[in-house]
């Protein structure tokens, strides 16, 4: 089964291109997973009684239309069956009847008392709202980063960037990426025209309040012909052995 809801994009939503930013075509995306979540999965007491979490291992992005201040909105979603300990998510966001955004993605199942990571058998009576449906990419199992890969700043975690898990929002992972697409040498204007084609995102821990991101960077540029640009950003712990993700980035550039 597929659920969707409908919604009209806010100016404050939008870049400085009048563009739905990344991270609220996530949070639209997670919206509506909650909702289906609430409707078709089990309830708030299940879950606390079950110590039972859903955690987002891998989601990939990837962008066709750009999505403007007061568009209305589909976002449809549907859980696949899951596959050995993997429950596969989809997510298609719709525009004058046409996929926008797409995005596919990882996600496991934990008893989040214990930190033991459970099978689909354990919790077979919990969910079975699925649908075979598959999207024509699959998510980036692994990315592989630069060698070379450099530091280009820190971020210190924010109380408005964790959620009700005490964590960093998995949202808020990509306005973090976001802030770090672009140089302090580019001006940001109208004239600096980029459109993101698509983000790879490997979760890999979590981030909590206050806790010191350290983010490293590389970009790779194609034939200038081309006009593609691969960012790569990588985000841990400082002063720990803890990674937070690994990201890969296509942007392409617009007249």
């Amino acid at each position: 089964m597929k659920w969707s809801e409908e919604y009209r994009v806010h100016y404050y939503y939008t870049d400085y291109n009048n563009i739905l930013k990344p991270s609220y075509a996530a949070r639209y995306m997670q919206e509506t997973a909650l909702n289906a979540w609430k409707s078709w999965g089990p309830d708030a007491e299940y879950t606390k009684k079950n110590n039972l979490a859903l955690i987002l291992t891998k989601i990939s992005f990837r962008y066709y239309e750009p999505i403007l201040e007061d568009d209305l909105i589909k976002v449809e979603t549907w859980a696949n069956p899951p596959k050995s300990l993997v429950f596969p998510r989809n997510y298609v966001i719709y525009k004058n009847g046409k996929p926008a955004i797409e995005a596919v993605s990882s996600w496991v199942a934990m008893n989040i008392k214990d930190k033991i990571i459970l099978r689909p058998g354990d919790i077979k009576d919990m969910y079975t709202a699925y649908n075979d449906e598959e999207l024509a990419f699959d998510v980036q199992k692994r990315i592989k980063m630069p060698d070379d890969i450099s530091i280009c700043g820190e971020y210190k975690v924010r109380c408005s960037d964790i959620d009700a898990n005490l964590h960093m929002n998995n949202a808020a992972y990509i306005d973090l990426i976001c802030d770090n697409l672009y140089q302090d040498s580019e001006i940001i204007s109208p004239a600096l025209k980029k459109q993101i084609i698509s983000i790879d995102l490997n979760y890999n821990s979590e981030a909590k309040f206050a806790q010191i991101i350290e983010i490293s960077r590389e970009i790779s540029r194609g034939a200038e012909s081309s006009g593609f640009e691969e960012y790569f950003i990588r985000a841990k712990i400082k002063n720990a052995e803890q990674n937070c993700f690994d990201a890969k980035i296509v942007l392409k550039n617009i007249d």
